[in-house]
């Protein structure tokens, strides 16, 4: 057995990273940081891509996810006000569950990140080319309005590269500037709501089947597939600049609860309402409560802007249309620098090169910026459309929320001597309902969504394999990317035979696999990975390995339940009647309870206790030295 150590962290590897951070960002900057995350195209377009789905039920559908994620969001107003660092949703698990379920969870996170500013892009052009089709931005393909090659895409790679340009100048820069988009972001929805109401039509909430003519089901499926996740994602994503908040014990919780919660609730519900009540069937040349053709139809580019118009407002869409540019584009520009903080905080994990740390003098993680913008181009290719894409990545940025519950209960284990600000009470109750709620969030995507998704997060097997487990000295070289090599061929095959993968139809392609042969090649490509990891791997090695190997299982058992299931492609499902939300409900409950027994003690708690403790004593009145003020 590899008996190689690696050397215990360090303040200099884990926490002073931190300290070259500013803080500058006060309560203000990031109520408006946490709504201008959520105020961007979902506002746009949302509204019909909920009604699309549940009709007019979709108003249930927002209400339900200020729920579900206020719920989600009490676990980690503890873990954000204990621990206030730069990029924490991907740095908290490592502190309880060790790098491997750390590097799992930030390459999926990092996804998300990286595809954020693109889908905002694609909001702003699909409103700009919707309305001046003659610059050429958009193309149809299958019904669906695309972002057309060279012309659609090659302008989003030009925002992308502005958006670079704004976050390179730091984080008082974007909040300060912020502030004022984000004002703009509040007013322009909110009148165009009122103006939405003077159409209004009663009529429309009972046509083509009543209030909820698709069932319950859809309006649960609106959930991930109808944006409302998507809109609601700001909700943690203000803990990413914890470590460049001022005073983050007390603003935090304010912010995530006024700008996470309550202001994006006001202004969804009032829209979702005002836009229903405004649906012109004959101007949008679709039959009257047909809602699922509104998707196919011309009012898709700009379904606002169409519906105020309809209403008799065509003055308010100059307005509307300079709205439908700021808000994507204030939100992009704030999701890129999340997703620099996040590319940062893998690098102070150590799961990527220590390059990806450096800092320019505006405190911006420069280099980690310039990966995030370039690797974001290539989003735009599978999925060049705001509503075949939303879907996997409101999946993508709920993985990281499932973290949230098993690291507070582990860590109120572990290190209860943590000072904490705000101590939820209840604390194992909501940890558990908040894992519950992430994991149904993410089931209630289908099966597409989460096929398309998992096969790219799994990705990050071999990544740690082949890089973060060698690097570290916890498993051999030769056997370590052996496997790795040996799983990215064989999954990429599968994925290949599977029929499944980015498909603008949405449906398996002619010819692939039958399910079980599929979903069984899935299975055994991954277990043969992670035995072959697990006995290459010293005793640390598999520490970690053991601390994270519940995900996979988590993921690969909601696959199984999806496909079966009434979000999944069978026309009658073997789980119907709300089985399979029964069955994922339990596989949630096992799963957390596993996860909660999986942490522990790790290397990176000891370093950051032992500082937090030295820290303590040299505040103490009378110690020498003077006070150090945490980062």
């Amino acid at each position: 057995m590899d008996t190689r150590k690696t050397p215990a962290p360090t303040r200099e590897a884990y926490e002073a990273s931190d300290a070259q951070l500013k803080k500058q960002i006060g309560l203000f900057g990031l109520i408006a940081l946490a709504v201008s995350v959520q105020i961007g195209s979902g506002w746009l377009l949302a509204t019909l891509a909920a009604a699309s789905i549940a009709g007019p039920a979709s108003i249930i559908t927002w209400i339900l996810g200020a729920v579900f994620f206020g719920v989600i969001g009490a676990a980690w107003m503890e873990l954000g006000t204990m621990l206030p660092r730069s990029g924490a949703g991907v740095r908290y698990p490592r502190l309880t569950h060790g790098a491997f379920l750390s590097w799992f969870n930030g390459w999926g996170y990092l996804i998300a990140a990286l595809a954020l500013p693109v889908i905002e892009v694609q909001a702003v052009l699909t409103y700009v080319g919707g309305n001046w089709p003659e610059l050429g931005l958009l193309a149809e393909s299958d019904g669906t309005m695309i972002l057309s090659w060279p012309r659609g895409i090659v302008a989003g790679f030009g925002l992308l590269i502005v958006f670079f340009i704004l976050n390179s100048f730091g984080a008082k820069v974007l909040s300060e500037s912020n502030k004022y988009i984000t004002i703009w972001k509040l007013v322009i929805p909110l009148v165009a709501a009122t103006l939405m109401f003077f159409a209004f039509s009663s009529a429309n909430f009972t046509i083509g089947g009543g209030f909820a003519p698709q069932g319950a089901g859809a309006i649960l499926g609106a959930l991930a597939s109808g944006g409302i996740v998507f809109a609601y994602s700001g909700l943690r994503q203000i803990l990413d600049f914890g470590g460049e908040a001022i005073n983050p014990q007390r603003n935090i919780p304010i912010a995530i609860v006024v700008g996470g919660l309550l202001i994006p609730l006001v202004i969804y519900v009032l829209l979702q309402v005002g836009f229903i009540g405004a649906v012109n069937w004959g101007a949008a040349n679709v039959a009257p409560g047909d809602w699922h053709a509104l998707l196919g139809s011309h009012w898709a580019s700009a379904p606002l802007l169409n519906a105020v118009t309809a209403a008799g407002f065509a003055w308010f869409s100059v307005v509307l249309l300079s709205d439908a540019a700021l808000s994507p584009m204030a939100t992009g520009w704030v999701w890129l620098g999340i997703g620099a903080r996040s590319t940062y905080s893998m690098s102070v994990n150590g799961e990527l090169p220590k390059a990806l740390q450096r800092i320019n003098r505006f405190g911006t993680p420069i280099v980690a910026l310039a990966i995030c913008t370039a690797l974001g181009m290539f989003f735009f290719f599978p999925a060049p459309s705001w509503y075949s894409f939303v879907g996997q990545v409101s999946i993508a940025l709920t993985l990281s929320y499932i973290m949230g519950g098993p690291v507070l209960v582990v860590l109120r284990r572990t290190a209860p001597e943590l000072p904490r600000p705000f101590k939820l009470k209840a604390a194992s109750f909501w940890a558990l309902a908040g894992y519950v709620a992430s994991l149904l969030l993410i089931y209630f995507a289908g099966w597409v969504s989460l096929i398309n998704l998992f096969t790219v997060v799994f990705f990050a097997l071999p990544l740690y394999g082949g890089y973060a487990s060698v690097r570290s000295g916890w498993s051999r070289p030769i056997p370590s990317w052996l496997l790795s090599a040996g799983f990215t061929i064989g999954w990429i095959c599968i994925a290949a035979a599977g029929g499944w993968l980015f498909t603008r139809k949405q449906e398996q392609t002619p010819g692939s696999w039958p399910f079980p042969i599929y979903f069984s090649a899935l299975v055994i490509v991954a277990a043969v990975f992670l035995c072959g990891l697990y006995v290459s791997s010293n005793e640390k090695g598999r520490g970690h390995i053991r601390g994270g190997i519940w995900i996979v299982v988590t993921f690969l058992t909601t696959l199984l339940v999806a496909y079966y299931g009434q979000f999944g492609p069978l026309e009658e499902p073997v789980l119907g009647n709300q089985t399979d939300i029964v069955i994922m409900a339990l596989v949630a409950i096992g799963t957390f309870f596993w996860s909660v027994r999986a942490g522990g003690p790790t290397e990176e708690l000891a370093a950051l206790l032992t500082t937090e403790k030295s820290d303590s004593k040299r505040s103490l009145p009378g110690s020498a030295g003077r006070p150090v003020p945490l980062p």
